[in-house]
């Protein structure tokens, strides 16, 4: 076959930049009765070590649900939150635990996570509150339930004049649901704030180290910026539901804090559901298709979360190339454990299937963060690239995304990744929804030059590396 001429982009990073795999602990309405932490707790292990026991190959970050008293009591998803101190230990809302359970069990869970050196992150909805009672409110003429001063915890008892409208701003464009919005540059509101996010971060309180900020388009970057500033977590990250990557890009350098890959994730969407084949696979190089291509550093890539689900066909092509490419890739609970994707579920089961073995591939070949050279993006059905190595043991790989619809495909490509010249290549990963082509591709050699040809089935992926490994 006529070996095909390569690009090769100038993306190569710091592995420590964006190392490791996320995942979201949570969906949306997990089973109610205040069993969540403990049902999170036991998966614990098995998400540090997930290709075997002892292994150092899995997770490095979990994130967890709201966890404060929210206006729903033991049936709410803690996005309306009511009592910011009351983590499930107080009897307010028609319960004492909250929809995930107690205090006692938050902390349990919290503590079996970072005895396996798994970071927990905080979900921190402050764009707004609920649950306070009726009171006259000045600034409206009228009656708001902005009344805070019968919390159980006995702090944070803000009154309307935390909310807009108020003597600060008559009026806030990231109001939500209908929920009292609050007023961040009201002093007594942001140093209360500040204050519960450290007391988050006691082990005596919950035990958080890093920080996801919730619906963060209704209230100023500066924000973001200043309360990290002030709680110093290991890592942050906004929801900022936008897929224009300049846009990400400014509120990431505004915030100083990552921010969720929405532009990615509705560009997989197109590629991955479009099953005849008609998604055009390059464009996950795009800077104005991919915040990761754009800015790998800030990036935290998803193939589904809580809020969307919209991925419903070949959905591993999607974590193929999220777990092997740049950015912060983050697993989701539900697509892990629910819909089977841990060992290929829909897209084939066994060795070689499943987000176990690309986070291994991620974790051991690429040394845990993946340092991209771009070799083939000129056919629309496929897409090769590679991972610098870093040592023999952590030799790097070349990974194979082809979403057309019947045809395996691939090309000569020519790596500059001098671990994988003069060895034969073994997919270590691989997949195909495609009836009959979901099996392991052939062995290739890599020359002395680094060229070699590299191939994936229909609507599947293939991850290779050094044999032998």
């Amino acid at each position: 076959m006529k070996r095909l001429g390569f690009l090769m982009v100038g993306l190569l990073v710091g592995s420590s930049m964006f190392a490791g795999v996320m995942m979201q602990g949570f969906y949306w309405d997990v089973p109610a009765g205040g069993n969540w932490y403990n049902t999170m707790k036991s998966k614990a292990y098995g998400l540090r070590y997930m290709v075997g026991s002892g292994t150092k190959y899995g997770i490095n970050r979990i994130w967890f649900p709201p966890v404060s008293k929210a206006q729903g009591g033991g049936y709410s998803m803690g996005y309306d939150p009511h009592d910011y101190y009351d983590l499930g230990q107080y009897y307010q809302d028609g319960t004492t635990e909250t929809r995930f359970g107690s205090q006692a069990e938050l902390k349990a869970a919290i503590a079996r996570y970072r005895s396996y050196g798994i970071d927990c992150m905080a979900d921190i909805v402050i764009n707004h509150r609920s649950g306070g009672a009726s009171e006259y409110n000045p600034y409206t003429g009228g009656n708001t339930w902005t009344d805070f001063r019968n919390v159980a915890s006995g702090k944070a008892k803000w009154r309307y004049w935390a909310f807009h409208p108020n003597n600060i701003h008559w009026y806030d464009s990231g109001s939500f649901g209908g929920f009292p919005d609050v007023c961040h540059d009201n002093s007594t509101v942001y140093n209360d704030i500040k204050t519960w996010m450290n007391w988050l971060k006691s082990t005596a309180n919950a035990g958080f180290k890093s920080w996801r900020w919730d619906y963060v388009k209704g209230f100023s970057p500066t924000i973001v910026k200043n309360l990290n500033a002030a709680t110093s977590p290991t890592f942050s990250v906004g929801e900022y539901w936008d897929a224009n990557t300049s846009t990400l890009d400014w509120w990431a350098n505004a915030a100083n804090s990552s921010v969720f890959d929405f532009a990615l994730y509705y560009t997989l969407k197109d590629i991955c559901n479009n099953s005849s084949g008609g998604g055009y696979l390059p464009n996950v190089f795009d800077y104005s298709k991919s915040f990761a291509a754009k800015n790998p550093w800030r990036a935290v890539t998803f193939v589904g979360n809580h809020d969307t689900d919209e991925i419903y066909r070949d959905k591993m092509m999607a974590y193929a190339f999220i777990l092997t490419y740049q950015g912060y890739p983050c697993i989701w609970w539900k697509d892990y454990y629910n819909y089977g994707l841990a060992t290929g579920g829909g897209a084939g089961s066994g060795w070689g299937n499943g987000i176990k073995q690309l986070v291994w591939c991620r974790e051991k070949l690429g040394g845990g963060g993946p340092q991209i050279e771009i070799l083939k993006s000129n056919d629309g059905d496929v897409i090769i690239y590679g991972s610098k190595g870093y040592s023999t043991s952590s030799p790097g790989y070349i990974v194979v995304i082809n979403d057309h619809p019947s045809q395996w495909k691939g090309a000569w490509v020519r790596t500059g990744n001098s671990y994988l010249k003069n060895k034969t290549l073994k997919a270590y990963a691989w997949s195909s929804t495609v009836s009959g082509q979901n099996v392991a591709p052939q062995n290739k050699y890599c020359d002395g030059n680094g060229w070699v040809e590299v191939w994936a089935a229909p609507r599947g992926y293939a991850v290779y590396s050094v044999n032998g490994l």
